[in-house]
């Protein structure tokens, strides 16, 4: 009996009193490695640009610009319906329109089970939210470099780091980014 209610605790997650397949397979995935935690959580933040603790629509309407997505463009899809398909691929359980960092964490549980290579998962983790750093095969090759003009006739090619929701024309914000990174006496950035 108390095998079984151990059992019921670590596997019946939605408390229904019954395991089902998928809470079956969760239960077996066992925990995400500490490292893999920080990198989602790290994404998560990233996300979360107004620092509430929850991502909404409009933080999926900062990072993303959906205007291009094949549906919107042919007129099946709204923008607005767009981020909110975004949104719910990271909802778990009834979808209320805010994702809290463990519903992200689980989606990444699952996608993390999936990849045996850490160096694998870091770099995913990287690329798909343009999250700088990593070393070797882990690091991250999304963010955008640009060539930086100064007034001194000198030129070098600078990472915009962290550059989530920074189109290729948003020339303002890419030279804030470089300037809070540190570049200084930018003339002209070049893409």
């Amino acid at each position: 009996d108390e095998d079984i209610t151990r059992l019921m605790n670590a596997f019946d997650k939605d408390k229904s009193g019954k395991i089902s397949v998928e809470e079956f397979f969760k239960g077996l995935q066992g925990d995400m490695k500490r490292k893999r935690k920080l990198l989602v959580r790290m994404a998560y933040d990233i996300l979360d640009a107004d620092g509430s603790g929850e991502v909404t629509i409009d933080d999926i309407r900062g990072a993303y610009d959906c205007s291009q997505h094949p549906k919107v463009m042919s007129g099946d899809m709204t923008e607005d319906e767009a981020l909110e398909e975004i949104l719910e691929t990271y909802e778990q359980g009834e979808a209320d329109g805010i994702v809290t960092f463990q519903e992200f964490l689980e989606y990444y549980r699952d996608v993390s089970a999936g990849i045996d290579d850490d160096q694998y998962f870091e770099l995913m983790i990287r690329n798909a939210w343009h999250i700088s750093g990593g070393e070797g095969a882990a690091a991250n090759t999304s963010c955008r470099r640009v060539l930086v003009k100064h007034s001194d006739g000198s030129e070098e090619v600078c990472e915009v780091k962290n550059d989530l929701g920074i189109g290729p024309k948003d020339i303002d914000k890419m030279k804030a980014k470089l300037i809070a990174q540190g570049v200084k006496d930018i003339v002209k950035i070049t893409v």
